[in-house]
């Protein structure tokens, strides 16, 4: 499996630490990669890092959004997440799961087909699933 994980929150390295030996490769991309240097996932060739306009659909495609199996969206705010969700569902074989602040937008991206993520009581149980825990 690839995954391809869109923005820099905490939440992201959580997640990547959990799954790191389940996957082929994560690629990390954000607006630059000096977010992710404290991160100490570089010690596996399983990782990569993008930086770029993460608003624009070349640059989800350079990092990856055509062979990733799992896009993960965790921005700066549940309405740029939701954005980029939406642009990454021009993959339609991949499964996109976005993390949320405000649990209150929850049905709003359940009833667009993401699958979602409570960021302050992070579970990742039907993400193993789909990793197949």
């Amino acid at each position: 499996m690839n995954i391809l994980s869109i923005g820099s929150k905490i939440t992201l390295r959580k997640i990547s630490e959990e799954i790191i030996e389940k996957v082929e490769r994560i690629n990390f991309l954000d607006t630059t990669t000096n977010n992710f240097l404290n991160w100490g996932l570089s010690k596996t060739k399983k990782i990569n890092y993008y930086s770029g306009d993460i608003n624009k659909i070349d640059t989800l495609i350079d990092a990856g959004l055509n062979e990733s199996n799992i896009i993960i969206v965790h921005c700066e705010n549940d309405m740029e997440s939701l954005f980029i969700a939406q642009k990454s569902k021009s993959n339609a074989n991949s499964s996109i799961f976005v993390i949320l602040e405000d649990l209150s937008l929850a049905e709003i991206f359940e009833s667009l087909g993401f699958i979602i993520f409570d960021s302050h009581n992070l579970k990742i149980t039907r993400l193993l699933n789909k990793l197949g825990n």
